[in-house]
This record gives C-alpha cells, structure tokens and sequence, in this order.
C-alpha cells in the first residue's frame, strides 16, 4: 500500500521543490535590484557566483564529492561558463532598469531562443507548429516592449536588449546542455560555471562601479539574501528534477512570473501594465506549446536557468 503511493508522494515532493525554486529565483532578481543601489552589474554578478562556489564547495566536501570537479571537456564548459556568465551580468543589468516583472518576461523567451539554436545548431528537426510557437513568443515580446506607446517603448531600449540578451544567453546556455549533458554531470557543469564567473567577475573588483553605501549593513543583508536564495534555488532544483520528471517540473518555472509581480507591488508598488500582462502570457503560452511537442515526439531536454 506504501509502495502505491510513493509516486504520487514523489510527485507532490517534486512540484513543492520546483516551486520553492522559481521563488528563490525571483528572490534573487529581488536581491540584485536592491544591489543595483550600491554596486553594478558585474559586482551583483560576483556576489552570485561567489557565495554559491562557497557553498558548492563545502557541500562536495562533507558530501565527499570532491571528484565531481573533474572534468573530461574543459573547453566545453569553458563556453558554457562564458555565455552563462555574460547571461548572468545582462540579467543583472536589465534588472536595474526595469521592474522583476517586465525582466523576468523577457527572460522566459530562453526556450524560444533554445529551439532556434537546437533547429540551427544541432540539426534538430523543428515542425511548423514548434516554428508557429517561436513566432507567438516573439510577439509577446512585442506585445511588452509595446514600441507604439506614446514617447516610444513602453520599456527602455537598453533594458529590452539586456533583457533579451539574458533570454538569449540562458538558451545558448540550454542547448549547449544538451550538448555536454551526455557526458558531463551537472554538478561539475554547475561547479566550473559558478568558478568562472567569480573569477572573472573578481578581476572587475579593482575596477568595482561602487556607490555609497556598499558596506552598509543593509547592503551585506542583500548579498547575503542573493547568496541563500541562490543556494536554496541550487539544492530545490536538483531535488526536484531527481524526484519528478521535467515535463511536469519544468512548467511550475513560470511561477517565477508571480512572485516577481508580488515583490514589484510589494517594495516599488508598481502593477505590471495590461500590455506585460498579455505578452507574458503570450510567451509563456508559447513556451508550454513547445514543451508539450517535445513531450510528444519524446525528445530530452535539459533545462537550466541562469538567474
């Protein structure tokens, strides 16, 4: 009787870390916005990369997985901690300009732009229904630029670029997944990207964009709260895709959406307008459409998202 209803115990188990997982992530977009206050893009970038190397570390150290840092494609992972990481420092650059939920909108065309490289790249065979879907999603993205706003874009050109370039960034990252995924576990990916980005990011300290304040105890507070939402973000994820499959993991991803609109009302009060409203549904709409063929002709596919 036990053994009938570990699945579904499974299941539940599996949804509940995912959705705790799209929390953190939006709580990490939160932190970098408060961050912007008191430091550029690059250092809030450092700031990711850096608390959670410490707390990979530490865990492949009384987890005795210290061999998981080895790793058979050096190159392989140098492209992906390279892309990751210019993804990343977009991300944290469209953050500061515009409000989570506009930012975390154009972040969800990362599945569009993954199956355009995969169709491009790979060689995978795309129908016209997936190419339908891609084009919807970039309607949504219209949608919320809205450039026939008066004054222009609804939102600011360099924030859409940076946003975009986020999306973008995350679904080179994605279909590159694809590509060392085989071969390569996640946590030595995982590992070797969070590696790269500090120290790369680090070499930028000399040259840090601080403003007042930095080293003020709310502004340690919000790298420690971007460092734990990351960690936590890190273990509820790996929870989830080992508990529960991707096709049922990978849609609780867009509860992201509303906890970026919560924390927006909450610490800005700012209501994300009718035209956001309706290309984010656009370009999530699109996205589970892809999903659901993928799921249908049974192809794999590996998702990670840079935030």
């Amino acid at each position: 009787m036990n053994t009938s209803s570990e699945p579904r115990d499974h299941l539940w188990l599996a949804i509940m870390f995912a959705t705790i997982n799209a929390c953190m992530l939006a709580g990490m977009s939160l932190f970098s916005k408060l961050l912007a206050q008191f430091y550029g893009p690059v250092e809030v970038t450092f700031f990711r990369n850096a608390f959670s190397l410490v707390a990979l570390v530490i865990w492949f150290i009384f987890a005795h997985r210290l061999f998981l840092m080895k790793t058979a494609r050096p190159w392989a992972q140098f492209v992906r901690a390279t892309i990751g990481t210019i993804g990343i420092a977009l991300g944290m650059w469209a953050v500061s300009m515009m409000p989570l939920a506009e930012t975390t909108t154009l972040l969800f065309t990362s599945p569009l732009f993954t199956t355009l490289f995969s169709m491009i790249i790979l060689r995978e065979r795309v129908g016209p229904y997936r190419i339908g879907a891609i084009i919807a999603g970039f309607c949504g993205v219209l949608i919320v630029a809205n450039p026939f706003a008066e004054g222009g874009l609804h939102i600011p050109l360099l924030g859409l670029i940076a946003g975009l370039g986020w999306g973008l960034s995350s679904g080179a990252v994605d279909t590159i997944l694809r590509w060392i995924g085989k071969t390569e576990n996640a946590f030595t990916t995982t590992f070797y990207f969070m590696l790269f980005g500090s120290l790369v990011c680090g070499l930028h300290l000399p040259f840090a964009d601080i403003k007042p304040g930095a080293f003020s105890v709310p502004a340690l507070l919000f790298i420690a709260g971007i460092g734990t939402c990351g960690l936590i973000s890190l273990l509820s994820k790996s929870q989830s895709f080992r508990l529960g499959e991707a096709t049922v993991i990978a849609p609780m991803m867009y509860t992201m959406l509303i906890w970026s609109v919560l924390f927006d009302y909450l610490f800005w009060d700012r209501v994300p307008s009718l035209n956001v409203i309706a290309g984010g549904c656009l370009i999530v709409a699109s996205n589970l459409f892809i999903m659901y063929r993928e799921a249908r002709l049974k192809k794999p596919k590996i998702t990670e998202t840079t935030v």
